[in-house]
C-alpha cells in the first residue's frame, strides 16, 4: 500500500470541493460574516461576496434584522456587476438573496442566535454543530473552524470514524490522538484542502443520488472505498433488478388495473345504459302520469270553472227573478194601489155624484116645494082675495055667513105644503152629514195606502 500521506495528496487532488472558498480570513472578520461570503461565494465572486456583505453590514443593526428582512430587501444591498436596473437587477441578485437569507435562518435555528465564535472553543460541540447544519453544510462549518482557528485542521467523531474507516489513521476515540496523527499524514500547507476534501467525502459518502467514491479513483483504490464501490455496484443491480421486477410488476399491475377499469367501465357503462333506460321510463311515465294529471287537472278545473259559471248563472238567474218578483210585486201593489186609488176615486166619484144627485133632487124637491108653495100661497092668497071678495059680497048680502069662509080660510092654510120645506132641509143635511162620515172613514184607510206607498219607495231606492 501507498504511502498514508501521499494516499491523502491524491485525495486531496482528486476530490474537488463543490464551491469555492476564500483562502484567507480578513482580520477581526466574525464567522457568521465569513460564512455569509461562503454563501455569497456560491452566486458571486469572492470580491463581490466580501463587498456585499460588507454593503449588508452597513444598512442594518445586526443579522437577525437582515434574517427577518424580505428577499427584496436584502437583494437591494448585494453587489454585482449586472448592468441591469430595477426590477430585473433584483431578479438576478434573487438566488443570492435567497442563499443568505436561508443561511441566517439554518444558523438562527441551530445555535438560537447567530454568533458562531463558539466554533472555535470546544471540537465536540464544533463537531456536532457543524454536523447539524443543512443548508451550509459540513464542509462549509469545517471551514470555518479552519478560519477561525488559524488554519488547524477540524477535528471531531465523524472525521476521525471516517478517516480510521480508510485506513490513514489508527482507530481511535481521542481528539488529541486523532489530531497528532493527522499532522503526521498531511503535509504543511495542505490543511485547508485536507479540510475540505475530507469533509466533501463525509457530505457525500451516502449522497442518494451519486455516492462520492462512485467516480473518484482514489477512493476506488482504498479497501474501505474498493468495498463501499463494490457493494453500491452490487446494490445497484439489485435495484436495478428490482426495478425490473418492480416494473414488470408495475406492468402486470397495470394491464390487471386497466383490466379491472375496462371491466368496471363496461359494468358501469351498462349500469349507466340501464340506469338511463330505467330513468327514461321513469321520466316517460311521470311524463304520461304528468300528462294525465294535467288533462285530469284540466277537466276538474272546467268542471269546476262550468259549476262556478253554473252557480253564478244561477244566482244570476236567482237575482233576476227575485228582481222581476220584486218589480212584479211592487207593479202589483203599485197597480193595487192605483186600482185601490182608482176604485177609491171611482167610490167618491160616485159617492160624489149620488150626494149632487141627492143634493140636486133635494133641491129640486126643495124647488118642487117651494113652487108648490108658491103656488099654494098664491092660491091662498087667490082664494083668500075671492073669499074677501065673497065675504064683502056676503056682508052685503048676507054679513051672517062670514064664519064658514074664516074657517074654509084656515083650511086653506092647513092645505098649504109650507112644512116641507125643512124636510128638503133635513134631507140635505143628512146627505152631508153621510159624505162627511164616509169622508172620515176612508181617511185611515187613504193615510195607510200612503204609508204603504212610502215604505214601497224606501225599498226600492234601498235596492
Amino acid at each position: 500500500m501507498a504511502k498514508k500521506s501521499d494516499v491523502v495528496a491524491k485525495l486531496i487532488a482528486e476530490v474537488q470541493p463543490r464551491q469555492a472558498y476564500p483562502q484567507a480570513k480578513p482580520e477581526g472578520m466574525p464567522l457568521v460574516d465569513l460564512g455569509a461570503v461562503v454563501v455569497l461565494m456560491r452566486h458571486l465572486t469572492e470580491a463581490q461576496a466580501f463587498q456585499s456583505v460588507q454593503a449588508l453590514r452597513a444598512a442594518y443593526i445586526d443579522w437577525n434584522e437582515a434574517r427577518v428582512s424580505q428577499v427584496q430587501e436584502l437583494a437591494g444591498h448585494l453587489r454585482t456587476s449586472s448592468r441591469k436596473k430595477g426590477a430585473d437587477l433584483l431578479n438576478d441578485r434573487k438566488p443570492a438573496a435567497t442563499a443568505l437569507k436561508t443561511y441566517l435562518q439554518d444558523v438562527f435555528q441551530q445555535t438560537h442566535g447567530l454568533d458562531l465564535e463558539f466554533l472555535t472553543e470546544d471540537p465536540v460541540v464544533a463537531g456536532k454543530t457543524i454536523s447539524d447544519f443543512e443548508y451550509f453544510g459540513l464542509t462549509g462549518g469545517a471551514y470555518l473552524i479552519w478560519a477561525g482557528t488559524e488554519g488547524q485542521v477540524p477535528v471531531h467523531s465523524a472525521l476521525i470514524k471516517m478517516l480510521a474507516k480508510l485506513g490513514l489513521i489508527p482507530q481511535t476515540t481521542s481528539i488529541a490522538k486523532a489530531s497528532d496523527s493527522i499532522a503526521k499524514i498531511v503535509n504543511k500547507g495542505d490543511e485547508l484542502g485536507f479540510t475540505l476534501a475530507m469533509h466533501e467525502i463525509l457530505d457525500l459518502w451516502n449522497d442518494e443520488d451519486e455516492p462520492i467514491y462512485v467516480k473518484n479513483k482514489a477512493l476506488q483504490d482504498i479497501p474501505y472505498g474498493k468495498k463501499a464501490h463494490k457493494d453500491w455496484i452490487s446494490s445497484q443491480a439489485r435495484l436495478a433488478a428490482q426495478r425490473e421486477r418492480d416494473e414488470s410488476r408495475r406492468i402486470a399491475n397495470e394491464k390487471r388495473e386497466n383490466e379491472r377499469i375496462r371491466k368496471e367501465e363496461d359494468r358501469e357503462r351498462k349500469r349507466a345504459e340501464a340506469e338511463a333506460k330505467r330513468h327514461e321510463r321513469e321520466a316517460d311515465r311521470l311524463r304520461k302520469a304528468n300528462e294525465r294529471k294535467k288533462a285530469a287537472d284540466k277537466k276538474k278545473a272546467d268542471l269546476e270553472k262550468a259549476k262556478v259559471a253554473a252557480k253564478k248563472k244561477a244566482e244570476a238567474d236567482k237575482k233576476k227573478a227575485i228582481v222581476a218578483k220584486k218589480k212584479a210585486a211592487e207593479k202589483a201593489k203599485a197597480d193595487a194601489i192605483k186600482k185601490k186609488a182608482a176604485d177609491k176615486k171611482k167610490a167618491a166619484d160616485k159617492k160624489k155624484a149620488d150626494a149632487k144627485k141627492k143634493a140636486d133632487a133635494a133641491k129640486k124637491a126643495k124647488a118642487d116645494a117651494a113652487k108648490k108653495a108658491a103656488a099654494a100661497k098664491k092660491a091662498a092668497a087667490a082664494k083668500k082675495k075671492a073669499a074677501s071678495k065673497k065675504k064683502t059680497a056676503s056682508k052685503k048680502k048676507a054679513p051672517a055667513k062670514k064664519k064658514p069662509a074664516a074657517k074654509k080660510k084656515t083650511a086653506s092654510k092647513k092645505k098649504a105644503p109650507v112644512k116641507k120645506k125643512p124636510a128638503a132641509k133635513k134631507a140635505t143635511k143628512k146627505a152631508v152629514r153621510k159624505t162627511a162620515s164616509k169622508k172620515k172613514a176612508a181617511a185611515p184607510m187613504k193615510a195607510a195606502k200612503k204609508k204603504t206607498a212610502k215604505k214601497a219607495t224606501r225599498k226600492t231606492a234601498r235596492r
